[in-house]
């Protein structure tokens, strides 16, 4: 093989990679399980636990919206938690070098954002839930 086509190779190998590292965005929309939360407060609550359980930093924590964010080493992914009594939405807002672009992005964020509404899960469904703070 000639030294050209080991250098086409490696060049279209490394462009395949880096294809394979880029997602579509995911937005997660989802419901408390139905005997989870009494109240809005509730599951405010369940969301700010499993923010900190998951080290994501939380902006703002206005009535009915959270807005958090996540640092991995240069990495950086912002999001907006709408919720209500029973339901939250975790969306994308903003991110730093994951490479954003055309509603995909670096599969990392959609990992962190996967791992985070799991949290979320596991606090509605943890008996603490109902102790007061």
């Amino acid at each position: 093989m000639s030294r050209f086509n080991r250098i086409a190779l490696l060049a279209l190998l490394l462009v395949g990679i880096t294809a394979c590292t880029s997602k579509p965005v995911v937005d997660i929309e989802n419901s408390a399980p139905p005997a989870a939360v009494r109240g809005e407060d509730d599951m405010r609550r369940a969301i700010l636990t499993a923010l900190q359980r998951r080290q994501w930093t939380v902006e703002r924590a206005d009535q009915g919206q959270i807005l958090a964010l996540i640092t991995r080493r240069s990495h950086q992914a912002q999001v907006t938690i709408a919720y209500t009594a029973s339901t939250y939405a975790i969306r994308y807002r903003d991110s730093h070098n994951l490479d954003y672009r055309k509603g995909k992005i670096h599969r990392n964020y959609n990992r962190w954002v996967q791992n985070l509404d799991r949290g979320i899960q596991q606090e509605l469904s943890s008996p603490s839930l109902y102790m007061p703070q």
